[in-house]
């Protein structure tokens, strides 16, 4: 059956019972609705219009049972929300919640009527049914894709140009786990912490997300998700969104192999295990060996602030008068930090 039918089975309803009649799917989208009776329920305007309903009535309607529910489930009209009496049949096949048929109720539903609604919606399951399975196999083509597309894979970059995905432009890779951005189908592809996006949608996402630059060529995905991951090793110590583009240092931080950190040498690798040593020498380079700044960033006297210099020096067996063993700490805590 196409979708034409779903909406063929609400409409003839409607007309039966001569009341609207609208299907959702199990998170409360519109799939299809009758032309209405009477005055026009806010609650229906506003799913219509914003395709889906809104976080209140989600709230409200959820907090009914019908996420569980196998038989109808009454709820009663809400008059802070200017929400009318309506009646939800689940639409349920075997174990699987496909969706929701409602009812308004300006007036009770009849048991003839509530005969008549139950088997619409045993009828909207089959075809719901056959097109979560159709989705389902979708999904499946996307994930292959996908990963494809990061492992640099030219066809599945080609297929997903020929298949009419992702055309908005520029997109960028992002690493972290994305949730609650709402985008139509074929604008972007997730997978297990990664997904690309229209690069204009990055404001919408929420820490730790990891962003790498944007591409215009699908072929780029590769680098882009590179950049995000290292993106992400920042995102993940501050806990907001981290871009590429924003970088500094990390950029180059994150090209060094996993073995890094245990290349150096030995006293830094046991420096490092000192918390309260490590933190003043971060702070000591971050400041730009400013003796001043430092004592008072760290509440402390010069003289104390010159003595954890020492004993740094000591134990890391290097010199900060020398550049080169500035940088070498400075390195060594950046890559304790991501490590």
């Amino acid at each position: 059956m196409s979708e034409a039918s779903l909406q063929e089975i609400v409409d003839g309803l409607s007309v039966q019972l001569g009341r609207p009649v609208l299907v959702d799917d199990g998170e409360l989208r519109p799939l299809a609705y009758s032309t209405q009776f009477g005055e026009l329920d806010p609650l229906r305007t506003a799913s219509i219009l914003g395709r889906a309903a809104p976080d209140w009535a989600r709230t409200v309607l959820f907090g009914h049972g019908i996420r569980s529910a196998v038989e109808p489930v009454h709820i009663p009209p809400d008059a802070a929300n200017q929400m009318e009496a309506r009646l939800c049949i689940p639409i349920v096949r075997g174990t699987r919640r496909l969706g929701y048929l409602w009812l308004l109720e300006d007036k009770p539903v009849a048991d003839a009527e509530l005969e008549l609604a139950r088997v619409s919606a045993a009828d909207a399951a089959t075809i719901l049914q056959t097109e979560a399975d159709t989705q389902l196999d979708r999904r499946r083509r996307e994930q292959e894709l996908f990963a494809g597309l990061l492992a640099g894979d030219p066809a599945a970059a080609a297929q997903l140009e020929a298949d009419r995905y992702l055309p908005q432009r520029p997109l960028v890779v992002c690493a972290g786990e994305i949730e609650d951005l709402r985008i139509p189908a074929k604008h972007a592809l997730f997978g297990p912490g990664a997904a690309i996006i229209p690069a204009q949608l990055v404001d919408a996402l929420s820490g730790p997300v990891g962003v790498g630059d944007a591409i215009d060529d699908l072929g780029d995905a590769p680098r882009s998700h590179r950049h995000a991951r290292a993106a992400l090793a920042v995102a993940l110590a501050d806990g907001a969104v981290s871009r590429w583009d924003d970088l500094r240092a990390q950029r180059l931080l994150s090209a060094l192999p996993p073995s890094a950190l245990g290349d150096l040498p030995e006293g830094v690798r046991v420096l490092l295990e000192n918390e309260q040593l490590s933190h003043t020498l971060e702070t000591y380079l971050d400041l730009a060996g400013d003796v001043k700044r430092t004592a008072a960033e760290l509440w402390l006297h010069r003289t104390s602030l010159y003595y954890r210099l020492r004993r740094i020096e000591e134990i890391a067996g290097v010199d900060l008068n020398r550049g080169e063993d500035r940088l070498l700490c400075h390195v060594a805590l950046r890559l304790a930090r991501n490590a």
